[in-house]
């Protein structure tokens, strides 16, 4: 069953279709958010986002539910933006990377498929990376053939683009959690170098802990020092955020300009809910 979870829509109504709008989609196992920037426009002028199980539904069915529900895909786009947030990836240094070994090194990690596509982004940073990942051929096809001039990236490269291109991460360790509503995307950034990120589905605050303890020890991380920056869907009142604040010291949301909010939003959700969805559009 799919579940429309948040929706707001700002300027939807009042503004005039164009081809030149764009459509901005996420896309995980369980959950696909949609967003739109209008013709001249730079900010998020409206947003979906629908929660569902991929295991127990086809993406053909989640896809036509969706768009029977959604007002945002009422409107027909030109330009579609497709990130995909799913775990099956591999991130690895520019000169280590051939096409002809990209299914190679996803078959080393998560072993082997011949059930999704492969695809791989080129992530403009300094060090030179490239971040390798699959999708199901199923999913690729309900979006390639349900969208208009699609242009398909990774969550991940985004992400890595925004907070490595940060001179402030060039010492010390820097801990990225990003929620949502059973998922935790986690980044580790020590002395500017990338050591980890993955994605950990959970069911209880309990599982939260065991992930980020297990990265602290891991990577023999003093949790007093670490820089943790967390956003995404994660209530301040509830068992995960305890868990954190007790295990962390130096913690902080990340922050979104006022400008890059939808506009006549009224605030019903804070504003840290949105920061993964509308970093991906900037």
């Amino acid at each position: 069953m799919v579940q429309k979870q948040i929706s707001i829509y700002g300027e939807l109504e009042t503004e005039t279709s164009f081809h030149s709008d764009q459509l901005l989609l996420e896309v995980s196992n369980t959950h696909i958010a949609l967003m739109v920037k209008f013709s001249g426009k730079k900010y998020v002028g409206a947003f979906e986002l629908f929660q569902f199980d991929s295991d127990q539904m086809e993406w053909y069915d989640i896809f036509q539910q969706i768009r029977t529900e959604s007002i945002i895909l009422d409107r027909s786009y030109n330009d579609s933006r497709v990130f995909f947030n799913l775990n099956e990836a591999v991130v690895i240094p520019a000169h280590a990377f051939s096409t002809s070994a990209a299914d190679a090194y996803l078959t080393a990690i998560h072993g082997d498929s011949t059930q999704h596509a492969v695809k791989y982004d080129n992530i403009s940073v300094n060090e030179g990376l490239v971040n390798i990942y699959r999708v199901k051929k199923a999913l690729n096809d309900m979006v390639n053939s349900n969208l208009m001039m699609v242009t398909p990236r990774h969550v991940y490269s985004k992400l890595l683009e925004n907070v490595l291109d940060s001179k402030a991460l060039s010492n010390g360790v820097f801990l990225k959690l990003q929620f949502y509503y059973d998922q935790m995307l986690v980044l580790l950034i020590k002395d500017g170098k990338l050591f980890l990120i993955q994605s950990y589905i959970y069911q209880t605050a309990d599982d939260v802990l065991y992930y980020l303890l297990n990265i602290a020890e891991q990577f023999q991380l003093s949790t007093t020092e670490i820089q943790v920056e967390i956003s995404g869907i994660l209530d301040v009142k509830s068992h995960e955020f305890d868990y954190i604040e007790k295990l962390f010291k130096k913690i902080s949301f990340s922050d979104l300009k006022e400008d890059d909010l939808f506009k006549n939003y009224i605030g019903e959700y804070p504003p840290h809910y949105f920061t993964p969805f509308i970093n991906i559009t900037l």
